[in-house]
């Protein structure tokens, strides 16, 4: 086989390649269609939540003297709902985490107050888990996620009222 033949195989492949990613990019755009901000308003923040699938309870706060987030998390660990940054010790999380979870249920986005991600720090949801955040940062939020055994059911930054 001489050079030319094999570049031209070469080529169609690759061409043949590139037509396989973009099918599969645009399926999976149309499967999953993506709200602009001023479309969300009035509809649910997490409509498929469901608050006895949630497995697990993560909240980050910003320390602004240290300039590092300050994690908290509850989880159920064979079946014990526990801490586990203290070695798994049990916690009595059952009704605290039942009303956490289902006090996002139905959460609904009332208004668009910006879509400037500059405008982050003036309404306080800057995520306290950057990694860009320095001692001193203002207008940090705390986050909250919940998860399952195998995805992330709800994660949301709370700012300012």
């Amino acid at each position: 086989m001489n050079e030319t033949a094999k570049t031209t195989i070469f080529v169609v492949v690759a061409v043949a390649a590139l037509a396989v990613l973009m099918a599969f990019t645009y399926v999976g755009r149309s499967l999953s269609p993506v709200l602009e901000p001023q479309e969300m308003v009035g509809k649910q923040l997490f409509p498929d939540f469901r608050p006895l699938d949630v497995t697990s309870l993560e909240i980050i706060k910003y320390d602004e003297q240290t300039g590092m987030p300050s994690v908290f998390e509850v989880a159920q660990v064979d079946g014990i709902w526990s801490i586990p940054s203290h070695s798994d010790y049990p916690a009595d999380a059952k009704d605290q985490l039942a009303e956490a979870a289902s006090s996002v249920m139905g959460l609904k986005v009332l208004s668009l107050a910006s879509d400037n991600p500059g405008d982050h720090e003036l309404y306080g949801v800057l995520d306290p888990g950057s990694k860009s955040l320095k001692p001193g940062a203002v207008g940090v939020g705390t986050r909250v996620v919940m998860k399952d055994k195998n995805k992330t059911l709800v994660a949301l930054v709370i700012g300012k009222q």
